[in-house]
């Protein structure tokens, strides 16, 4: 098989994986933007009205997240597809851990222990 082929193929599964991870990681960090921005704004006496648009946009970035998830992977087919049209890839089904790593949200805790 042509090297450059296989370099190729393995170069996009590397990206696709690692879009998919980074944005399994903002999905992360969007949800506990939310738990934060609830649980400090009722500590701190703000009244949901106020926080309520915060994590009304927070939910809505979620959403787009997930969203943009669904596509990758359908990307992530059809590149699995192509791949073994033309004779790239592992053909190993793909583990799906990578959607649901967590953010590190250290600094979150360092707001709720303020709260």
């Amino acid at each position: 098989m042509d090297p450059q082929l296989t370099r190729t193929g393995k170069d996009i599964g590397v990206l696709l994986n690692r879009l998919e991870a980074q944005l399994a990681e903002a999905f992360a960090i969007c949800s506990h933007l939310a738990v934060a921005t609830t649980t400090f704004g009722g500590s701190a006496g703000v009244t949901p009205r106020i926080a309520q648009p915060v994590v009304h946009e927070l939910g809505a970035t979620m959403a787009a997240i997930a969203q943009a998830q669904g596509h990758v992977i359908a990307a992530h087919r059809g590149a699995e597809r192509i791949g073994k049209f033309v004779g790239f890839g592992d053909g190993l089904p793909k583990p799906d851990q990578a959607f649901f790593a967590g953010a590190d949200d250290h600094h979150l805790s360092i707001v709720a222990a303020a709260a």
